[in-house]
């Protein structure tokens, strides 16, 4: 609640002051119906004075020590309800990433050595499935761990695997380990925030229902983070920030001094920052995923949900790796990496693994890696033998969307986030944000002064917040709002809010049509518009955020704003003054408040950037970016399907390439082999 009662103390006394000094005839030219209308506003305020201080009382009461237990309570649940979250999640995102139920197929090993025994004999472990994962760590005997392997040997699977092993682990054994929570490093920028704040905040974006403070009180992500042994953290891909920062980053995560963690790195990268740093991970074990051998290449997997005789196609390839495992293509699918991009490329009957094995055709094993990483995008987006039609997705088109992703991105950026795609198109996107900003704003501005002030003032007065609303149009990118319209549980949180905001909207419509009017206007203004904004919360009300969800959280807010404003401005206007200029006015104040944070967004909210909400900048991007053939207009469901078809993984809101050397072909120009 923090300090909204004495906010809405502050405009429930606002509120009476204005109605008692009318009622005690201390305002000029009251005639009978102002006489009422003071009297009906007096006992507003005398109700909502009265309100606020038994809201101030219960709060204070409500901020006493709670039972001991209490707390306790509060963070067991939070913890069992994090882990069932994040057990659905990767349950599902391994199924979608071909890491599920046959990843136990292809055997992996890793050689590990603890943290004591750094230089004595590895313990060679083999990791088929979670379970195998799960005991392989436990084996450790560490609470740290560090995964090291080369490119494309499972770093990011096995981190997965781990993750999901230790979440149903954690449920079987009632809740006595640390509960995993797995956290893609890539948007972390360890010299702007501390490894701390940065995975409280994860927290409480990937899963929000960990705001919810009615159910686990307050800053529980923080809390979670902050408490010795409540959660291990699954870090993946330290090696993803930018080299610069990764001595940074590795300084960042031994001064967070947190018990238990999981850290995955490239080995190579990870001795550079080993020697750029001078320190290691203190008290860590040390696993280093061992190549495939050719003995461990099967058909089974290679094959895994093809039909026949597209499956026989495999057995004279693997024949000639058998033969030759000295050779370029058994070396190149030592990797789990290329072995799963030579399954998808070659699951269509059009394609024939035998290209792999004819003389001469890849003279070398980059060669090989070049090949399947450029045909992977094409295979995924090839239709269905028997579909005569073409998809929504075209092959060659959604090949020509996802090069433009990986080539526009800057390279330190590893992530797609819809709401940042307008950085794509800059230029554009700034010239739009700031035409609609100034045609929206300007016009609600200087409708409602030209009633108070004249024709001349409200001209002035709009063109001067025109222009400022284009600049912070222009500077700013918002996230996705964050709110919630959920159940009311506290009648007298939006009736207050309201009367707060009535306060001020009795003070504007007396000074032109007195009391007689301002009180009512006041009231039907400030009481839906107030009620909006009690009723909004931060969304505590789902297990995990998807991309989907965001947008539509972004949309339906500015729905809800919009047409509180809309309608309460254009109402009362056009009942005060002409149909014509309320509907005009209620038109701008409606698009106001829909689609851009302003002064009342700051003041509520405390929202950091002023000015068009993501979903403008999303839409603008697309009017910048479709005609010119670089995306499609449905850029996310694209994005959702390219997905579900293997080339993006999603981490929390955004999505990933599936691997770096994926995106890399992806950059290279179209032509290059």
């Amino acid at each position: 609640m923090g300090r909204r009662p004495l906010a809405w103390l502050g405009g429930a006394l606002a509120f009476s002051a204005i109605a008692v000094l009318g009622m005690l005839g201390l305002l000029p030219s009251l005639d009978d119906a102002d006489k009422i209308a003071s009297v009906v506003g007096g006992t507003a305020g005398v109700l909502s004075f009265i309100v606020a201080v038994q809201a101030l009382r219960a709060q204070r009461r409500a901020g006493g020590p709670p039972p001991e237990e209490e707390p306790a309570r509060r963070f067991r649940l939070a913890l069992s309800e994090l882990t069932e979250a994040v057990r659905e999640q990767w349950r599902a995102e391994a199924a979608t990433r071909g890491i599920g139920d046959n990843d136990r197929l292809l055997t992996l090993r890793w050689s590990a050595r603890s943290a004591s025994a750094l230089s004595g004999a590895a313990d060679v472990r083999e990791l088929n499935g979670p379970e195998q994962v799960v005991a392989a760590y436990a084996a450790t005997g560490a609470r740290r761990l560090v995964i090291v392997g080369g490119v494309g040997s499972g770093k990011s699977a096995l981190a997965v695997l781990l993750t999901r092993g230790l979440a149903e682990r954690w449920h079987a054994h009632g809740g006595a380990d640390p509960a995993p929570v797995y956290f893609s490093l890539a948007s972390w920028n360890p010299e702007v925030e501390g490894l701390r704040s940065w995975l409280a905040r994860r927290l409480a974006d990937d899963y929000p229902f960990l705001r919810n403070r009615a159910r686990f009180g307050p800053d529980m992500p923080a809390r979670l983070v902050q408490r010795r042994g409540a959660l291990l953290f699954v870090m993946d891909g330290l090696d993803e920030i930018p080299a610069d920062k990764r001595a940074r980053a590795l300084h960042e995560i031994e001064r967070a001094d947190l018990a238990d963690i999981v850290l995955t790195c490239r080995t190579d990268e990870y001795e550079e920052v080993l020697r750029a740093s001078g320190m290691t991970v203190a008290g860590a074990a040390h696993a280093t995923i061992e190549p495939l051998t050719v003995g461990d290449l099967n058909l089974e997997f290679l094959t895994y949900g093809y039909a026949p005789p597209q499956a026989q196609r495999w057995v004279p390839v693997l024949e000639r790796v058998r033969r030759r495992p000295q050779g370029r293509l058994a070396q190149t699918l030592r990797s789990p990496l290329m072995v799963s991009l030579a399954r998808d490329v070659y699951q269509h009957p059009d394609r024939d693994p035998a290209e792999l094995i004819r003389p001469n055709a890849f003279p070398t094993q980059e060669a090989i890696e070049r090949h399947l990483a450029h045909a992977l995008i094409p295979a995924l987006f090839r239709p269905p033998p028997d579909d005569d039609q073409r998809g929504p997705w075209d092959g060659r088109e959604a090949e020509r969307w996802l090069r433009y992703l990986a080539g526009a991105l800057p390279p330190e950026e590893k992530q797609i986030r819809w709401w940042e795609l307008s950085r794509l198109a800059r230029g554009p996107d700034r010239v739009l944000s700031a035409l609609f900003g100034a045609a929206a704003v300007g016009p609600a501005i200087g409708l409602g002064f030209n009633l108070l002030w004249g024709r001349w003032a409200g001209l002035a007065i709009g063109v001067v917040f025109a222009l400022a609303m284009a600049v912070a149009a222009i500077r700013t990118l918002p996230p996705p709002s964050a709110l919630y319209f959920g159940r009311l549980r506290k009648l007298w949180a939006p009736v207050m809010g309201g009367l707060e905001v009535g306060a001020i909207a009795v003070v504007v419509c007396s000074i032109r049509e007195g009391l007689a009017f301002g009180v009512p206007a006041g009231l039907f203004l400030g009481v839906p518009i107030g009620f909006v904004y009690a009723w909004a919360a931060p969304d505590a009300t789902v297990r995990t955020v998807t991309p989907r969800r965001l947008l539509y959280q972004d949309i339906r807010v500015a729905l809800v704003f919009g047409l509180t404003y809309g309608i309460t401005t254009g109402g009362v206007v056009g009942f005060a003054v002409d149909p014509w200029y309320g509907a005009a006015f209620g038109l701008f104040c409606g698009l106001s408040g829909a689609f851009f944070y302003g002064p009342v967004w700051l003041l509520a909210f405390r929202v950091d950037n002023v000015g068009a909400i993501a979903w403008v900048h999303y839409t603008f991007a697309r009017f910048a970016l479709v005609p010119r053939r670089r995306l499609p207009w449905r850029t996310l469901a694209f994005l959702e399907e390219a997905h579900r078809r293997g080339a993006l993984r999603q981490v929390g809101a955004a999505y990933e390439f599936r691997h770096q050397l994926v995106r890399e072909a992806l950059a290279a120009p179209a032509n290059q082999p």
